[in-house]
C-alpha cells in the first residue's frame, strides 16, 4: 500500500512540474477584464503590490474545487487594496463565460479570458496544466512558480506571508485623485471650462494650449507634460470656471488638468479636445431669394444693405434637433425687437413643403419668415451649403458671415455671439408683430399656482412649452383660470387664436 501511494504522489508532483511556470522574472502584459477594466502588470509591481494570477479554465475540475479557497484567501489579504493585487486568467474562456464563473464563485478580482488577452498571457508564461497560481514581487520576480496543492484558504495564505504579503481587512475602494474636465462655452478666441476635483485631489493644474504649443514648450523646459502643468499651469483647489481667452478662430487646442494628492505626488492628466468656431473673416454669403409662407418676397441683400444684420435657422421638418431648439428661436426674436431693429430673422427649410412648414409655424408660433423647400429653401441649403441641421448662421450688413453655425444651437449662444456683433436687444413695437396684445391680460407673471387670461372671445387656447412641445389645450370664453402648479418652471408661450403670448412659471 505504501508503494501504490508514493507512485501517486510521484505522478501527481511530476505533473505538478509540468504546470508550473519556468520564469523567474515576469513578462509584461495589458489585458483587459470580462468587465472591461484594463490591468497592466508592471503598473501593479511598480506601485509596490505582489500580484497573484490564478491559470485556469471553466471547465477544469481541479479549478472548480481550488477557486473557492483562492477567493477565501482574498478577502484575508484586503481585496486588492494593499499588499497583494489578486487576478485570474483564462486562456480558452470568453468574457460571457469569465463572467458567469465569477458570479458563481464569488470572484471579486479581474477575470480575463481569451477575449482579453488571456491566451496571450498563459502563453507568454509557459502555462499548460490548470490550475496554476504563481506569485510576482514588486521587483518582477516570480517568487511562486505554481502555488501547489492548495488543500484549504489557509494553504494560500501561508504561502503568501512567507513572502511578506500582510493581512489586512478589506475596506472601502479606494480612488486616486482626479479632475473632471467640462467645456461649457466655445467661442471664436474664448472658451469657457469648469473643472472638478474630487474628494482625494489636493490641488490640481491646468492650462490650454494647441498640440503643438505643449510640445514646443515641454521640449525646451525639459519636462513632460504632468511636471509641466505643475510647473506653469493655473492652480486649483475647488471647482473652478475659466474663460480662455486670445485664441485662435478654428482651431483645435487641447484643455489639460492634472492632480495631486496633499504629498504633492502627481496622478493621471484630464485632457479635453476643443475646436474653436470658426469666424466669418471675409467669407462673404452668396445672394438669394425665397418666397415665404405668406408669399413674401425675402431678397437676402436687401435686407442687408437696409443696415440689418440677418439670422437663419435652417432646420429640417420632422426632426427632432431642429425641433428642440424652437423655443429659444422665438425667444430670441422676440428678444432683438421682432425683425424691427438690429437684425433680421428668418427660416429656411431643406425639406418641408409649403403645408409642413405651415404646420411648423403654428406648432412653434413662428413669426418671421419661413422658407420652404419648394420656395427656394432647397436651391438655398444647397447653393451655400448647409451639411448638418439645425445650422444657424448669422451675416453681416457687410454680406460677409459671422458665426457659420451657433453651436450649440441655444439662446445663450445666441445672445453672446449678437453682442459680439454688437447687436442690440430691443422690445418688440406694437403693431407689428404683437398685434392686438392689449386685448388679452395674463397675470399673475409670473405664476406659480395659476395663470388667468382675460379677453372677449378667447377661444381656443393652446400651451406650449420652451421648445415647442404642446402641454394644454383649453377653451374659454371671457376668463380662463390656468392651474400652473404641476408645471415645471420656465418660459411658456399661450396662443390665442393668431396671438402669442409668453409667460413664466416659478415656483
Amino acid at each position: 500500500m505504501k508503494k501504490i501511494f508514493t507512485f501517486i504522489f510521484a505522478v501527481a508532483l511530476s505533473l505538478n512540474m509540468l504546470g508550473q511556470s519556468s520564469l523567474t522574472q515576469a513578462v509584461d502584459f495589458t489585458v483587459t477584464d470580462c468587465h472591461g477594466t484594463e490591468i497592466n502588470l508592471f503598473n501593479l509591481l511598480d506601485n509596490g503590490q505582489y500580484v497573484l494570477i490564478d491559470f485556469f479554465y471553466v471547465n477544469c475540475v481541479y479549478c472548480q474545487q481550488s477557486t473557492p479557497k483562492i477567493v477565501e484567501s482574498y478577502y484575508s489579504f484586503g481585496c486588492n487594496q494593499h499588499d497583494v493585487y489578486y487576478m485570474e486568467v483564462s486562456y480558452v474562456d470568453h468574457d460571457a463565460a469569465c463572467q458567469s464563473w465569477a458570479n458563481n464563485y464569488g470572484a471579486e478580482y479581474p477575470t480575463v479570458g481569451v477575449d482579453g488577452g488571456g491566451n496571450s498571457v498563459t502563453n507568454a508564461y509557459g502555462i499548460s496544466y490548470f490550475p496554476t497560481v504563481i506569485l510576482i514581487a514588486p521587483d518582477h520576480s516570480v517568487v511562486i512558480q505554481d502555488l501547489y496543492p492548495i488543500p484549504s484558504a489557509q494553504a494560500v495564505i501561508t504561502a503568501l506571508e512567507n513572502h511578506g504579503v500582510q493581512q489586512h481587512e478589506c475596506g472601502p475602494a479606494s480612488s486616486d485623485p482626479e479632475v473632471t474636465i467640462s467645456v461649457d462655452q466655445v467661442g471664436t478666441t474664448e472658451v469657457t471650462a469648469t473643472f472638478t476635483p474630487n474628494e482625494e485631489c489636493f490641488e490640481y493644474f491646468y492650462m490650454m494650449a494647441t498640440e503643438e504649443e505643449f510640445s514646443t514648450w515641454m521640449a525646451a523646459a525639459g519636462l513632460y507634460l504632468p511636471e509641466y502643468l505643475r510647473q506653469y499651469g493655473f492652480p486649483g483647489t475647488d471647482a473652478i470656471s475659466h474663460t480662455f481667452t486670445d485664441l485662435e478662430i478654428d482651431t483645435e487646442y487641447l484643455i489639460c488638468a492634472v492632480p495631486a494628492d496633499d504629498q504633492g505626488n502627481l496622478y493621471d492628466v484630464a485632457q479635453e479636445t476643443v475646436v474653436t468656431t470658426p469666424g466669418g473673416g471675409g467669407e462673404v454669403i452668396e445672394d438669394f431669394t425665397g418666397i415665404d409662407t405668406d408669399g413674401n418676397e425675402i431678397h437676402l441683400y436687401d435686407i442687408l444693405n437696409n443696415g440689418q444684420s440677418v439670422l437663419i435657422n435652417f432646420f429640417l421638418t420632422g426632426d427632432p434637433f431642429s425641433e428642440d431648439i424652437m423655443g429659444d428661436m422665438v425667444e430670441a426674436y422676440r428678444l432683438y425687437g421682432c425683425n424691427q431693429h438690429d437684425v433680421f430673422f428668418m427660416e429656411i427649410s431643406g425639406n418641408g413643403s409649403n403645408s409642413d412648414c405651415q404646420t411648423w409655424i403654428e406648432t412653434y408660433g413662428v413669426q418671421y419668415p419661413t422658407i420652404s423647400k419648394e420656395n427656394g429653401g432647397q436651391a438655398i441649403v444647397q447653393a451655400i451649403p448647409v451639411a448638418l441641421y439645425p445650422t444657424i448662421m448669422l451675416i453681416r450688413p457687410d454680406h460677409t458671415i459671422a458665426q457659420r453655425d451657433i453651436y450649440p444651437p441655444t439662446l445663450e449662444f445666441i445672445v453672446m455671439y449678437m453682442e459680439e456683433e454688437g447687436i442690440q436687444q430691443y422690445e418688440c413695437e406694437e403693431g407689428i408683430d404683437e398685434i392686438e396684445k392689449d386685448i388679452y391680460t395674463l397675470y399673475p407673471n409670473p405664476a406659480n399656482e395659476f395663470l388667468s387670461i382675460k379677453g372677449e372671445n378667447i377661444g381656443n387656447v393652446v400651451i406650449f412649452n420652451a421648445i415647442g412641445q404642446k402641454v394644454a389645450e383649453y377653451f374659454a370664453n371671457d376668463e380662463l383660470n390656468i392651474k400652473t402648479s404641476d408645471f415645471n418652471d420656465g418660459v411658456y408661450f399661450v396662443k390665442i387664436g393668431d396671438v402669442i403670448e409668453r409667460f413664466v412659471v416659478t415656483h
